[in-house]
């Protein structure tokens, strides 16, 4: 058996998907280039915005080119500045949109995340975020 490769970026959008089975098309910018990456296989519950490390292989297709099978994957939590502000933003926690995400991720920079999880009601310190939102 040969090892699978192993490819790390955000999920940008989601092309197509089917319900029945997972099989899924989507789009992921791995931060290397310009151009966003091709990932087909069952990416089943998988949301836009979430970073995600990806397990699978390269492949050629004749109509659509190069582009990632993907046998696996988890769920990565961002590490960057921008990585958390779009996981934030993204609609994946509800009440917070991309305008008050920033809020949070500037006054918390790379803690943010760590923050929300371990001592949330610090989120009362973010300008503008009332105790009933956080």
């Amino acid at each position: 058996m040969s090892n699978l490769a192993v490819l790390e970026g955000v999920l940008e959008r989601i092309t197509y998907s089917n319900e029945e089975n997972g099989y899924t098309v989507a789009r992921v910018d791995t931060g290397r280039g310009a151009d966003l990456l091709t990932v087909v296989g069952s990416l089943l519950g998988a949301q836009p915005g979430e970073s995600l490390r990806l397990e699978g292989r390269w492949a050629s297709h004749p109509q659509y080119g190069k582009q990632f099978t993907v046998e696996n994957y988890t769920t990565v939590l961002p590490a960057t500045i921008q990585g958390i502000r779009r996981y934030l933003g993204s609609g994946l926690i509800k009440g917070i949109g991309p305008r008050i995400a920033e809020r949070i991720v500037e006054h918390f920079g790379v803690d943010t995340l760590e923050i929300i999880e371990k001592e949330p009601k610090r989120l009362v310190e973010v300008p503008g975020l009332g105790p009933k939102r956080t």
